[in-house]
């Protein structure tokens, strides 16, 4: 019970930084407990490789704060998110209803970007609606913006797990052919086109094309109209979905304060920055490691938040402990997650959050607890099976 109450919490604050900022707190504080709980019961189990594992995060740790003398409290943040994203594999959730109260709070984020969007639309001329813009920028709240085509891009804090709940959703009636599911799915998947952000269209789309070849053996013994229907329907869908690619990309790319150009000199000068020397591209330059480096770009002075948030743990982990990391993730998703259509919707998800600030923290947290669930529900056989249930692993 209070694995879920944590849970639906965690959730809620990320979901509801609009308006509710100041209650960040309280999802660390949730998290932290998370942490202590997956450690009791990793304890329980005493999995060798996960307490290695430990150690050597610990020993990162140490050596961050004693070594190279890194911010204290920048050090304990990355460690809390390193531990917990560990430990959290082994909490024994398995409440269908908290899943699908997180499901509805990110509903209600839609609800809150449509309405934004469709507000902005109705208000505001593309010639005079930056004031509203910087007003969500200057309050932390994300960024409201349109290429010039009238449609309001909504890309605020909290939008950053509607596509894959989206994904959850379709996973959900597949398995158990509920209708709420269906329009949850629907739903989410129109609230991502609100949002606006490119990634999360090819996540999508990438789980969308998977999830349907793995369904192959069943639709080639549908009658072909349908067929016929679904491959008439990629026919028109695909020239469309290429020409508005090439086209957001063009858009995107148009110098380097551009969203491409700023994510290529990000890049860049984290990587520059952990080149001094062979040991620093190895073993990273430590927990907590911030830069301090203006491009024509922008400030990165302090900066913990880049829109490459991957390539930020690579400076501070370097390429040995990231990979050491990578594999307690592979390790410990063969152990709690394993079903192929939910290692289909974690990939997915890594395939548009790694190009964002979405991977690695809190979402990340969630998205594990959720499959960890999933994958317990499905073993418990605590979903209603659904007609496509022999295909949806």
């Amino acid at each position: 019970m209070i694995n879920s109450f944590l849970f639906v919490i965690i959730t809620f604050v990320v979901t509801r930084n609009l308006p509710f900022s100041t209650l960040a707190p309280i999802a660390n504080f949730c998290v932290l407990c998370l942490v202590i709980i997956g450690f009791l019961h990793w304890f329980k189990k005493r999995d060798k490789y996960i307490g290695l594992a430990f150690l050597l995060i610990t020993f990162l740790a140490s050596y961050s704060l004693f070594f190279l003398e890194n911010d204290p409290l920048l050090i304990m943040r990355f460690y809390i998110i390193l531990l917990s994203l560990l430990c959290v594999h082994f909490i024994p959730f398995n409440s269908l209803k908290s899943l699908n109260i997180v499901i509805g709070l990110h509903i209600l984020q839609g609800i809150v970007i449509m309405a934004i969007s469709l507000y902005l639309y109705s208000t505001w001329e593309v010639s005079s609606y930056l004031p509203i813009r910087h007003w969500f920028l200057n309050n932390g709240f994300g960024d409201v913006y349109t290429y010039g085509n009238g449609f309001f891009r909504v890309q605020i804090k909290g939008n950053a797990l509607i596509p894959f709940f989206a994904m959850v959703s379709n996973f959900l009636y597949l398995k158990t052919q509920q209708k709420k599911y269906r329009f949850s799915e629907a739903f989410l998947l129109l609230a991502t086109l609100f949002a606006g952000n490119f990634m999360y269209l090819i996540g999508c789309g990438f789980y969308y094309i998977c999830a349907f070849l793995m369904q192959t053996n069943y639709l080639s013994k549908v009658r072909g109209l349908k067929n016929i229907t679904l491959l008439f329907a990629s026919i028109l869908i695909i020239p469309i979905a290429v020409t508005s690619a090439v086209n957001v990309i063009e858009k995107k790319s148009t110098g380097q304060v551009s969203s491409i150009g700023t994510r290529i000199d990000q890049a860049e000068v984290l990587l520059s920055d952990m080149s001094d020397d062979v040991f620093t591209v190895l073993a990273g330059k430590g927990l907590g490691n911030t830069l301090d480096v203006t491009t024509s770009a922008r400030d990165y002075t302090g900066n913990i938040y880049f829109e490459l948030q991957g390539v930020y743990f690579l400076n501070q982990l370097g390429f040995i402990f990231l990979a050491l990391y990578i594999l307690a993730l592979f390790y410990l998703y063969s152990k709690f997650i394993y079903f192929n259509h939910l290692g289909l919707i974690y990939l997915s998800y890594v395939g548009y959050a790694i190009s964002n600030p979405y991977i690695l923290d809190t979402n990340h947290i969630i998205v594990i607890i959720t499959l960890c669930l999933l994958s317990r529900l499905i073993r418990a056989n605590m979903l209603v099976t659904g007609k496509f249930s022999r295909n949806v692993y």
